[in-house]
């Protein structure tokens, strides 16, 4: 069994010694193997520097056929959105990943199967994330209307489209896997986004000769 250990921190000016010394709690705590990040918690988990190397490496071929657990401080360091938190999870689950929150003393797996009363939280913060899409998106909706009414808000000029650059500076984790070769399918699990927005950006890739031959 192999065990890998993340924290992160927000910013430069602050330490994660308290993490580190929780983690050094634990006997199977090595260095090497601890992925540390410093970067602000809304910053989806996928598109941090050092939560993508480890995911990368934690997903590849090398450790396939073994058992992993990733051991986080709180479940807060995956991320400060709970929509972002919960599919980090799943993604982990889904690569049959066990993560370990100390602070919440629970894990997502037990002998390589669900564990159910994780599922009993994640159900609940689940429930939680629901509820702020659809406030969000009546604020949002509502918003709108009051701009309409005065005047402000026009929409989208028909015919108007996202620059190529913007849009690969928008996706710069899709760039990364799609330089690594990786599928369309993986791409679309890894980062939460559809294959057509993916085939987007590798066509924009591919006219701009930023893909290998």
């Amino acid at each position: 069994m192999y065990f890998f250990f993340y924290s992160r921190i927000s910013t430069v000016g602050q330490t994660a010694q308290r993490q580190i010394e929780n983690f050094k709690k634990l006997p199977t705590y090595r260095p090497e193997y601890h992925f540390a990040d410093k970067i602000q918690g809304n910053v989806p988990f996928m598109e941090r520097p050092e939560a993508s190397k480890l995911f990368d490496l934690v997903t590849s071929k090398e450790f396939l056929k073994s058992d992993v657990t990733i051991v986080i401080d709180s479940i807060d360091r995956l991320g400060r959105n709970l929509i972002d938190i919960l599919q980090t999870i799943q993604r982990f689950t889904e690569n049959k990943i066990n993560v370990q929150s100390l602070k919440e003393g629970f894990q997502t797996l037990i002998d390589g199967r669900e564990n159910p009363i994780a599922n009993i939280v994640i159900s609940v913060m689940g429930s939680i994330a629901q509820m702020e899409r659809n406030r969000i998106k009546e604020r949002t909706q509502e918003g709108i209307k009051i701009a309409q009414a005065n005047g402000k808000f026009k929409g989208r000029k028909p015919g108007s489209l996202q620059s190529d650059t913007r849009l690969l500076e928008r996706h710069p984790l899709i760039v990364q896997k799609l330089k690594k070769g990786l599928t369309y399918r993986d791409i679309a699990e890894i980062c939460g986004k559809s294959t057509a927005t993916i085939a987007k950006i590798k066509k924009v890739m591919e006219k701009r000769n930023l893909l290998a031959a």
